[in-house]
């Protein structure tokens, strides 16, 4: 029994004896170890600090250069704009200028010869045949070349002719590259017998909200001949091919080698027009030119009326609401 209870308190002892060893060890290596982990705790926050320094002074250089570059944009975007401004004011004040100094030769008849009018007219039709309507000038020229006894009578509207017929060439060319251009041949002979009248033509407008393409027909008649002056009258019917009975458009007009497509035109629905212009005359016939054409490409002094700029506005905001319904 004795023996027994010995035993047990030498155990007890030596378990006493090793953890008192072990809880020495763990305050050794706690002693240690503080050091050590407060160097790791300021190399950390060392670190954290550095990178933490460096993202926010790259993040602060990248918004100066954007700041820098937005002003450096914004300053050339000023520039250039005050430069085309400027440069638009230049020109407008030269082509006033010209304007100004060409008009005199015509509100000034006793200066001016016939062939300084036809030089100042050609001057005008080069520069300024997009803006306003030249066709009174034309023949106001060409009848007082034809009341005129001078000598080169034939150059003269010969050069007259030539000008005009460039105009109308540049201006079908235009025209025609944001619409459509076909040729009209008009017999002389059967004009006089009646009238002659052209194939219908379908043209395609815009497709409309629900996609579709819109077509109108454009039926053109020859009705009268006049040689003298050389001139046709013309009748221009335009609308729904569906329904030929309620034409949108039913006109009477003449055409001759002075009437230019771009300022002298048609308003049809849509937006669009139609111009008919004469470009060959011949002693058995004449050729027509007739183009169909977005109002957008009309001449500066035509204006979109109001009603059409707001059916303009509500047709692109569906098309892009049905657009994204697509999509």
């Amino acid at each position: 029994m004795a023996a027994n209870e010995e035993s047990t308190k030498v155990e007890t002892g030596a378990r006493e004896e090793v953890s008192a060893t072990k809880k020495d060890r763990w305050d050794k290596i706690d002693i240690l170890l503080k050091p050590v982990g407060g160097l790791f705790t300021g190399i950390a926050l060392a670190i954290v600090g550095y990178f933490t320094t460096n993202l926010l002074e790259q993040q602060q250089a990248e918004q100066t250069s954007r700041m820098a570059q937005q002003q450096t944009d914004e300053t050339n975007r000023r520039l250039y704009t005050e430069i085309m401004s400027s440069r638009e004011r230049a020109d407008s004040d030269l082509r006033k200028e010209m304007f100004n100094s060409i008009i005199k030769a015509f509100l000034d008849p006793q200066k001016a010869s016939l062939d300084e009018k036809v030089l100042a007219l050609e001057l005008l039709a080069y520069n300024f045949h997009d803006v306003i309507d030249l066709t009174p000038l034309f023949k106001y020229v060409a009848k007082a070349i034809e009341e005129s006894a001078i000598a080169n009578k034939a150059a003269l509207n010969a050069q007259l002719e030539r000008v005009a017929r460039e105009v109308i060439d540049k201006q079908l060319a235009a025209l025609a590259e944001a619409g459509a251009l076909t040729t009209l041949s008009v017999v002389f002979e059967q004009v006089g017998k009646g009238g002659q009248s052209f194939d219908e033509k379908l043209y395609p407008v815009r497709a409309d909200v629900s996609g579709l393409p819109v077509q109108r027909y454009i039926f053109v008649e020859a009705l009268h001949i006049y040689p003298e002056t050389r001139e046709i009258k013309l009748r221009l019917e335009s609308g729904d091919p569906q329904d030929r009975f309620s034409p949108e458009i039913d006109i009477i007009f003449k055409v001759g080698f002075f009437d230019f497509p771009m300022i002298d035109n048609t308003r049809l629905s849509h937006s669009q027009r139609v111009g008919i212009a004469l470009t060959r005359w011949t002693d058995y016939g004449a050729e027509l030119a007739l183009v169909y054409f977005p109002g957008s490409r009309a001449s500066l002094k035509e204006k979109p009326y109001y009603d059409e700029v707001i059916e303009h506005l509500q047709q692109t905001k569906a098309a892009l609401i049905e657009r994204g319904k697509a999509q």
